[in-house]
């Protein structure tokens, strides 16, 4: 085996020949990431591309709705309105026992919603309206077990091997249940509101009657405001008899206190604290008025009498007043002159001058006597005086004494007197409290008002068959439209031309359009049999861009046509491209290489494929190849049938004689066209990608997926083959924004008769210079 390379026309890298089909061991560049950012037009392609998707899920949603709607029982909804007021109203002077402090406005009228929807309130509603026994809802949430519940209990039955025992169900507990399930019905029902920026709140309630949904209403509203009113008398109730022990308690406390207050004044001897105490301070002043009389009296006795001791009697004012003494001291003077005048004359015996003597001796005698009774005096009055300040400053101490015992006294009497007055303040203010509480129960209008009760409903508001079909449409819009988008995210194929040159940057040679119902019985031969039709247009553009993908010194004279699947139209487009090759002028041979499921026998050689020689036979050495090689009814044209079906395809392609004859037959031939069988799954694509200058992949948009066509291009890189581009086949105009293909295709057929007068096939391909 020869393992050297050659380099062959048409490709770029040297490709291994006679079986030397090694990977390649070149480093590739990778492929960079593809940006799968859509835009608005991919959005509306892939929305008109499964329209008939939206379609149906429209008309489905709108048809359930319409069903629906139209077999639903009409339900009515009453309404009516209340008038929250967070402050209670004053009909009595005195305050509510609830509180009659201001609330913040929206939590109050938060907190009476809640109230309004409480299942209390649902519950005296239901028995006030005897809805408990008539069982209006009948559904499944008002009945006894549910579908779970019952489930539950046959499984558990049936757990116990065949002895399940009939239970009694408990009567208390089957209307308990009863009860929830009822209301659960009026929550599921009633829709309790407050209106914004005010305190008004609306109150409705839906039932299939009428009357019912009124009267709901109207019985809710009336058992609100009578349960506000229980609450409230409730309340007052509990603080009555809170009320009633404290006076108990207090009223005891009184009795104590005037009890102590009582033996208190007894033992103290109070009559009246007022009078008492009047009576020792007045006498306290007396004294301290007469204390300090006689303090200055004793004082003016003592300073005479010190005055007396020390300087004598006789220079006292006292003393000088006396008349006494000045008549005795006159009369001593008169006996003293007399007695000097007679002295002088007579001598100490005389009798008179002794008898004058005598007399002045005892009024001087007098004198002093009298002197000193009357200092004696003053001694007595100082003495006297003295006793009576101390008298006096005792009986003040003692005033004083008892003034401060009384005084003390009267404080502990104030205490307990004080103690009896709050006592019985405390007494009166909760005696009077209690009585409040009885008239402010019964004046309290309350603090919610009703605005309007609720009316007879007279039309229905539900279903709004307009609205539900409205809202159907939409959501099956929507939701048809989210599936389209989500079954296209989940659609891993290619969608878009320039998806395959953006994200694998494989060429695109061609575009080639959907072929009409009418032209399918000749699809084989539709250049030929149909040359102005858009098919052929667009396989002469893709022949013209085969010719142009490899430089003009070196044409791909063998190329091979393949899929990633079946079915996606590659034995067509190659017998219409050797059609179109052919039209050229050029010596055109086609091959039917799959010799898996072969098609192109039926085409060229009137279905005797199977019984006349072919390429299997050639591989295989029974015949030779001027023996295989057919004439067809289109000149220049020649075909080489597949033959007999042979058991290993893969072993004929990859032996050296297929590339020896694809060698001759490729300096025989203009063109030598391969149709090969698909190329994921087989092995023959690789192997002839190695004889041949080029291979073409024919690609279906939403039919060939992507991990396919990445899967085929690596693998045939990593053969060395040459991938001259794709052709993109069935592309529905009307579902592609790439119909611009078709588009320019028109009017490049269009042009071509107005500036021509004949349609572009009928045009040489190339000028006879190019040629030659």
């Amino acid at each position: 085996m020869n393992d050297s390379l050659e380099k062959r026309p048409g490709q770029e890298h040297p490709v291994s020949v006679y079986g030397a089909n090694l990977p390649s061991v070149e480093t590739r560049e990778s492929l960079p990431e593809f940006e799968d950012s859509a835009d608005l037009r991919d959005y509306l392609e892939i929305i008109l591309r499964r329209k008939w998707l939206i379609l149906t899920f429209l008309f489905a949603v709108f048809m359930t709705v319409l069903v629906v709607s139209l077999s639903m029982k009409p339900v009515f909804r009453a309404s009516g309105r209340l008038e929250m007021s967070p402050r209670f109203p004053k009909v009595t002077k005195f305050e509510d026992i609830t509180g009659g402090q201001m609330f913040f406005t929206r939590d109050f009228v938060q907190t009476q919603v809640k109230l309004l929807q409480s299942g209390t309130l649902a519950q005296r509603v239901l028995r006030k309206m005897n809805l408990l026994e008539t069982d209006p809802a009948r559904s499944r949430e008002a009945r006894a077990e549910g579908l779970i519940e019952r489930f539950r209990k046959s499984l558990s039955e049936s757990l116990q091997f065949g002895k399940a025992v009939e239970k009694t169900p408990d009567p208390s507990i089957a209307s308990l249940k009863k009860e929830k399930g009822m209301q659960s019905w009026v929550g599921g029902n009633l829709e309790v509101h407050p209106e914004r920026d005010t305190t008004l709140v609306n109150v409705s309630f839906s039932s299939t009657d009428p009357a019912q949904a009124r009267d709901f209403v109207n019985t809710l509203i009336q058992e609100f405001i009578s349960w506000q009113m229980d609450k409230r008398m409730d309340a007052a109730s509990s603080a009555k008899q809170q009320l009633e022990k404290q006076l108990e308690v207090v009223r005891i406390q009184l009795e104590r206190a005037e009890s102590n207050l009582n033996a208190f004044a007894q033992k103290s001897g109070i009559v009246s604290l007022s009078s008492n105490l009047n009576l020792i301070y007045h006498q306290l002043e007396e004294v301290n008025k007469a204390l300090t009389v006689a303090q200055t009296e004793r004082i003016g006795k003592e300073s005479v009498y010190l005055q007396s001791l020390k300087s004598g009697v006789s220079a006292l004012p006292i003393v000088v007043e006396s008349q006494m003494l000045q008549k005795l001291r006159a009369d001593y003077v008169a006996m003293a002159g007399q007695y000097q005048e007679m002295y002088t004359i007579f001598k100490d015996d005389y009798p008179k001058l002794k008898t004058l003597k005598a007399r002045m001796v005892d009024i001087e005698k007098q004198i002093k006597e009298e002197e000193n009774r009357m200092q004696h005096s003053l001694k007595n009055d100082y003495l006297a005086s003295l006793k009576k300040e101390e008298a006096l400053q005792k009986e003040a101490e003692e005033k004083k004494n008892l003034a401060m015992e009384l005084n003390d006294r009267a404080t502990q009497f104030k205490i307990l007197e004080r103690e009896v007055e709050t006592s019985k303040l405390i007494h009166q203010s909760l005696l009077e409290r209690s009585k409040e509480i009885d008239a402010n129960v019964g004046t309290e209008l309350g603090n919610i008002q009703v605005v309007e009760y609720a009316s007879l409903p007279l039309s229905p508001y539900k279903p709004d068959v307009r609205r539900n079909l409205l809202l159907a449409i939409v959501i099956g819009l929507i939701g048809g439209i989210g599936v389209s988008f989500f079954l296209e995210y989940l659609d891993n194929t290619v969608k878009r031309v320039d998806e395959i040159t953006d994200r694998f940057h494989i060429p695109v040679l061609g575009v080639l359009p959907l072929v009409d119902n009418e032209d399918l019985h000749d699809l084989d031969s539709l250049v030929k049999t149909r040359p102005k039709s858009s098919f052929a247009e667009c396989i002469r553009t893709a022949k013209v861009s085969i010719q142009l993908s490899s430089p003009v010194d070196q044409p791909p004279r063998t190329f091979l046509i393949t899929s990633t699947s079946a079915a996606e139209g590659k034995s067509a487009i190659s017998s219409n491209l050797a059609l179109a090759f052919a039209g050229s002028d050029e010596k055109v041979l086609l091959i039917d290489a799959d010799l898996r499921k072969p098609r192109l026998h039926k085409v060229f050689s009137n279905g005797r494929g199977s019984k006349q020689k072919g390429l299997s036979q050639l591989l295989s050495g029974i015949c030779k190849v001027g023996e295989t090689i057919q004439t067809t009814d289109t000149p220049n044209l020649f075909f080489i049938p597949s033959g007999p079906i042979p058991p290993n395809p893969a072993e004929l392609l990859a032996s050296n004689r297929m590339h020896d004859i694809l060698k001759t037959l490729g300096e025989s031939f203009d063109r030598v066209i391969l149709d090969a069988p698909p190329a994921v799954g087989f092995a023959d694509v690789l192997v002839l990608g190695n004889y041949v200058n080029g291979v073409i992949l024919v690609s279906i948009l939403g039919h060939t997926h992507r991990e396919a066509l990445r899967m085929f291009r690596r693998s045939l890189y990593n053969v060395r083959g040459n991938l001259l581009g794709c052709l993109v086949n069935k592309l529905h105009v009307g579902h592609h924004l790439g119909g611009y293909y078709y588009k320019y295709y028109k009017y490049y057929h269009y042009y071509y008769q107005q500036a021509y007068g004949s349609s572009p096939e009928s045009l040489p391909e190339h000028p006879p210079q190019e040629r030659a």
